[in-house]
C-alpha cells in the first residue's frame, strides 16, 4: 500500500498494539490530519471508531462500517478470530494477526494482517476494498481517499474533490454556497454565516468568495492543511504525553505574535490538571468566506473532556469558558460525553496583507466558541 496512506484523524488510538513480531503497531501522532474517505462520491460516516494507521503506512478502517457500505456482509468467527466478508461471488477470510488471507478459496499474501484492538475490528483498506472488486485512489493534496464501486453514478455532478452534488432538499441559505453536497447535512449550511459588525460592507458569502483568485485549490487545500492539523493538536492531549514539542508545533500553525509560551504555558496546565481530550475537526473547503475582517472556513468538530482535576483552560482557547455566544447557550462540559458541532474557524497569512503565501496560517484570534459556534452534546 502507498505509504502516504499512513494518516489517520488525530483520534486515533493511543494504546500501541504490537502485531506478532513486527514493528506495524497501529500508532497515534497528533499532528496526523483526518483521512476522509469518499465512496462513490459520499463520505464515509464513522462513529466512535474511525481509521487509525499503522507505523510500516497501512490504512486500517472498521471492518463493519466499510464492508457494509460497500453492501458487503461481515460475519465474526470469535473463537477462531476470524472474520468473513462476503459480496456476491466475492469472499474475503482474515485472521486475526495473519498475513494470510483466503480470497475466493486462494490464499493470498498480506502486507499486513487484520487486527483487533480495544473490541474493534479493523482490516487493511486497500486489501479489502480491492478483493471487492472497488477501485481506490489516494489524493495526497486534498487528504481524501476515493472509492468507486460499480454503484458509482456517472450522470451525476461531483465538485472538484470528487463528491457528489445535490439539487433536492436543499438548505434555506443555498444560494449562499458555490453548491450543495450530499453527505452533509442543511444544518451545517444553515448555521448562520459571521458577519464582522463593523466590516460587513467586505462580506463576501461562500459563491461569491469562491471565485477569488486567493481560494484558488492550492491554497484552500494549504489552509485546509493547517487548520486540521493545528486542532489535531489542541482536540487530542494526553498529560502523559504532551511535552514542548506540542507547544512549538502549535505555535508553527498559527499566525500570532511572539513566541510560543503561551503554549508551553499550556503544556505545563496540562501536566499539573492531568488534562486528557480526544477528537478531531474536518474542514470544508467548499464553505470559505469572508466576514468582512478575514477568510474563515466552516468546520465540524467533534470533542471529548476524558479528564482533569480543575476545570479551568481545559482546551488551549481563550473563550473555553465562554457561556453563550451568537448562537444562545453552550454547554457546560462533562467527562467523558462526546460534543460536536460546526465552527468558522479564522484564516491568515504570515505576510501582512497577502492574499497567498506559502506558509498560509490560522488567525491567532480565531476560537472553537466564539461568534456564530455550534457545540452541543452528541445524542
Amino acid at each position: 500500500m502507498n505509504k502516504r496512506l499512513g494518516y489517520s484523524l488525530a483520534a486515533a488510538l493511543l494504546v500501541v498494539t504490537m502485531l506478532g513480531n513486527e514493528a506495524s503497531a497501529l500508532s497515534y501522532k497528533s499532528t496526523q490530519r483526518p483521512i476522509e474517505i469518499i465512496l462513490d462520491g459520499q463520505k464515509i460516516k464513522f462513529h466512535d471508531s474511525r481509521p487509525v494507521v499503522s507505523t510500516s503506512g497501512t490504512t486500517y478502517v472498521p471492518i463493519r462500517v466499510v464492508s457494509e457500505q460497500l453492501g458487503a456482509k461481515v460475519t465474526w468467527d470469535a473463537r477462531q478470530g476470524k472474520a468473513v466478508i462476503a459480496k456476491g461471488d466475492s469472499r474475503i477470510e482474515l485472521t486475526e494477526s495473519s498475513k494470510q488471507a483466503m480470497v475466493n478459496g486462494t490464499i493470498v499474501a498480506l502486507d499486513a494482517p487484520m487486527v483487533v484492538q480495544n473490541g474493534r475490528t479493523l482490516v487493511p483498506l486497500r486489501f479489502v476494498s480491492e478483493a471487492l472488486q472497488v477501485e481506490v485512489k489516494f489524493d495526497d493534496k486534498s487528504y481524501y481517499i476515493f472509492m468507486k464501486s460499480n454503484q458509482y453514478d456517472e450522470s451525476a455532478k461531483y465538485d472538484p474533490y470528487g463528491r457528489k452534488i445535490r439539487t433536492t432538499n436543499l438548505p434555506k441559505n443555498a444560494q449562499d454556497f458555490p453548491y450543495i453536497l450530499e453527505d452533509i447535512p442543511n444544518e451545517m449550511y444553515e448555521m448562520e454565516l459571521y458577519k464582522h459588525p463593523y466590516l460587513k460592507e467586505r462580506y463576501k458569502s461562500p459563491v461569491v468568495a469562491h471565485d477569488h483568485y486567493a481560494l484558488r485549490v492550492e491554497n484552500v487545500n494549504e489552509w485546509r492543511s493547517r487548520v486540521e492539523k493545528y486542532y489535531a493538536l489542541l482536540l487530542n492531549v494526553n498529560y502523559r504525553f504532551i511535552d514542548y514539542n506540542w507547544a512549538k508545533e502549535a505555535r508553527n500553525l498559527v499566525n500570532t505574535i511572539g513566541t510560543d509560551s503561551a503554549f508551553r504555558n499550556y503544556v505545563d496546565w496540562v501536566k499539573n490538571n492531568n488534562i486528557q481530550i480526544e477528537g478531531g475537526l474536518i474542514a470544508e473547503p467548499s464553505m470559505v468566506y469572508h466576514s468582512g475582517e478575514n477568510m474563515r472556513m466552516r468546520a465540524k468538530i467533534r470533542f471529548k473532556i476524558k479528564n482533569y482535576k480543575d476545570y479551568k483552560s481545559i482546551i488551549h482557547d481563550q473563550t473555553f469558558h465562554l457561556e453563550m455566544n451568537d448562537n444562545g447557550k453552550l454547554p457546560r462540559y462533562q467527562k467523558n460525553v462526546w460534543y460536536e458541532g460546526y465552527v468558522d474557524v479564522q484564516l491568515s497569512s504570515n505576510v501582512s496583507g497577502a492574499a497567498y503565501s506559502k506558509d498560509l496560517m490560522v488567525a491567532g484570534t480565531t476560537s472553537l466558541f466564539l461568534h456564530n459556534a455550534i457545540i452541543k452534546e452528541q445524542k
